[in-house]
């Protein structure tokens, strides 16, 4: 227009061109889609070391629940121990009271069997001569009648000593000795399932850096002390 005269604007026109000035075009919606990729990256990782520190959780309850199973089976062989220790004190003491028994049988038997060829030997040497049937003058008699006496009581005291004895031996029932057998395999079996364990607890303490913090048995020579 000329020089000095006004000319009025159209509104629209000044609303277009200030809407054009203020409103910004593309940036913010890159902006905003990066920060979005950026929390999901992020996020990615706080799930991997969830995953890590889960899985570590996992194997320390393994290692803790094999550790307890490891000092449980290790009371179980210190009983199994003590156990078999008394019983076969009490093997060793019924075999020598057999042995003794059996040296007593002996004896006496042999002292029976003495006694009866020292008697023999009497009567032949000293034979009754009977100046008629049924009637006798020997004066041995009454030392044979004493001595067969004493034989007799003799013989029923070594029936009854001997007849004891062999109830004493049939008291020993046979499943006794079957039971010791089967204690003792128990206890080799449980020393092998322990070793399996020390070498597993051994493994996840050099693989996780696990310490052990107990004393793992007394009276067993395969088992150390971890700190």
């Amino acid at each position: 227009p000329p020089s000095g005269v006004f000319v009025p604007l159209d509104s629209r026109k000044v609303a277009l061109v200030f809407s054009s000035i203020l409103l910004p075009a593309r940036p913010p919606c890159v902006q905003i889609q990066t920060e979005f990729h950026l929390y999901h990256k992020g996020d990615g990782i706080h799930h991997k070391e969830h995953d890590v520190v889960k899985e570590y959780a996992r194997v320390f309850q393994m290692y803790n629940e094999l550790k307890k199973r490891y000092n449980k089976e290790v009371k179980t062989n210190q009983r199994q121990n003590e156990t078999v220790a008394m019983l076969s004190g009490k093997i060793n003491d019924l075999e020598q009271q057999l042995h003794l028994a059996n040296q007593k049988i002996n004896a006496l038997e042999y002292k029976k069997k003495d006694k009866f060829a020292s008697i023999q030997r009497r009567l032949s040497s000293n034979k009754c001569m009977c100046k008629k049937k049924g009637s006798c003058s020997c004066k041995y008699l009454d030392q044979l009648l004493f001595e067969t006496q004493r034989l007799k009581m003799e013989n029923e005291t070594l029936s009854k000593e001997r007849r004891m004895l062999k109830n004493e031996l049939a008291a020993l029932d046979k499943d006794f000795f079957d039971e010791i057998e089967d204690l003792k395999y128990a206890l080799q079996e449980a020393i092998k399932l322990n070793a399996h364990y020390e070498k597993y607890l051994k493994q996840l303490s050099s693989t996780y850096g696990i310490t052990l913090t107990s004393a793992l048995t007394a009276g067993n020579p395969r088992t150390t002390l971890w700190k």
